[in-house]
């Protein structure tokens, strides 16, 4: 713990801690470093100023903290809309999944039983599926594969290129939580919970279930992954009240953190310490290694959005119209961000700026230092889903079944 208690503010070190996230996001998705290759129909103009990221998963790194490597700043320009539609009349079909870019190619799932991959340059249609059931939550994209799950309780592997099937896996249950990766050179393992009350752990190649953990009922969060005592550990809330911690091999003993209340969202990990905001009116710091409570703050909010994390601060957003910054190492709040309604999607981090989708209608730009809102832009319908960023381009999707993206 001693660790996460050391600070130095100076220029250096804060130049230092973000190009140790750029080189571990780029060893770990290696496509970020440049963009796609010349049969991506997405590729776009590379300058001097944009860092040519992807955002493969949600939250954008497997310990979801929600931090881009990029700098977006406000104010930015809409550059194009798509509109999903679905049915003899082509109704819109409402977006509440977060999106996720590979590649140039922006990939996310409708609850009109649509999975949509789009150009990030332009927002033409790449490809489009039926699925068996609407998709409500992220996607996660690694070695050419798509993966994501329906609330009919499908797991798919889509081919990232073509979106045809790979491999596909029915569960007991709904999913209604994103996916999570663990690469290894071995074999990578795709992790994702469902309502039949088990977290899965899948071969990411051949769809075969490595192992899979019981819990007391429904899991609705995407598991983090985190290093731990040596080797990689899964942490996830349960309905059940319950933080899970265990190894992503399956192997040994889980741990069992008491919340005490439904945990309807996923935990941000930051130098083996996840955060947690939960339905019981809580935020909560806990050391994976130990299962030991940092520190806790009691709000009285039920949170559904998860927390982003960056080297000194937690940002929490609530049903009470608050966007919060918290000091991540002792708990105390900093500043507030007041929105007219609620706000139900999870925050994101580029730069000095921070991206938050309200219900309201509005995406917003927030000053990551004073709260202070620098930017928003209306569009005119609920937002529940996070934004993605990568090459320059803000991706958020609206109730309305509109994905947007701005630059």
């Amino acid at each position: 713990m001693e660790a996460i208690r050391k600070r130095n503010n100076s220029e250096y070190f804060g130049k230092f801690k973000n190009s140790i996230l750029i080189l571990f996001l780029c060893g770990l998705f290696p496509s970020c470093g440049g963009p796609g290759n010349s049969k991506t129909p997405s590729e776009l103009e590379d300058n001097s100023t944009t860092l040519m990221s992807d955002w493969p998963l949600f939250r954008g790194d497997p310990e979801l903290q929600g931090v881009s490597p990029e700098t977006l700043s406000a104010p930015l320009e809409l550059v194009w809309t798509y509109e999903s539609a679905v049915g003899e009349g082509k109704r819109r079909a409402p977006i509440e999944a977060s999106a996720v870019v590979k590649d140039g190619i922006v990939y996310v799932g409708t609850l009109g039983s649509e999975f949509l991959a789009l150009n990030l340059k332009d927002g033409s249609e790449v490809w489009k599926i039926e699925t068996e059931g609407p998709t409500s939550a992220p996607a996660a994209i690694h070695d050419g594969i798509v993966y994501f799950g329906d609330t009919y309780g499908y797991v798919y592997a889509l081919d990232a290129k073509t979106g045809s099937q790979v491999w596909q896996y029915e569960t007991d249950g709904k999913i209604e939580g994103g996916v999570n990766i663990l690469i290894s050179e071995e074999a990578s393992r795709v992790f994702i919970g469902s309502h039949d009350y088990f977290l899965y752990c899948f071969d990411a190649k051949s769809g075969e279930i490595l192992w899979k953990e019981e819990t007391g009922n429904y899991i609705v969060s995407t598991p983090s992954i985190v290093k731990s005592g040596g080797s990689e550990a899964v942490s996830f809330g349960g309905c059940d009240g319950l933080l899970y911690i265990l190894r992503a091999d399956g192997k040994g003993e889980r741990q069992e953190v008491e919340i005490g209340s439904y945990i309807a969202n996923s935990a941000a990990v930051r130098d083996g310490i996840a955060y947690l905001a939960h339905n019981g009116g809580e935020i909560v710091a806990i050391e994976v290694a130990t299962g030991e409570e940092v520190w806790k703050v009691p709000t009285g909010v039920e949170y559904t959005a998860s927390p982003a994390v960056d080297e000194t601060h937690l940002f929490v957003a609530g049903p009470d119209k608050r966007l919060v910054a918290y000091d991540r190492v002792l708990g105390e709040e900093s500043w507030e961000f007041l929105a007219p309604r609620s706000l139900d999607a999870s925050p994101v981090i580029t730069g000095d700026t921070i991206w938050q989708g309200g219900m309201d209608g509005r995406i917003y730009a927030v000053s990551r230092t004073d709260g202070s809102e620098l930017w928003n832009f209306e569009v005119g319908s609920q937002i529940k889903a996070s934004p993605a960023v990568s090459r320059g381009t803000l991706v958020v999707c609206g109730q309305d079944g509109v994905v947007y993206a701005f630059r």
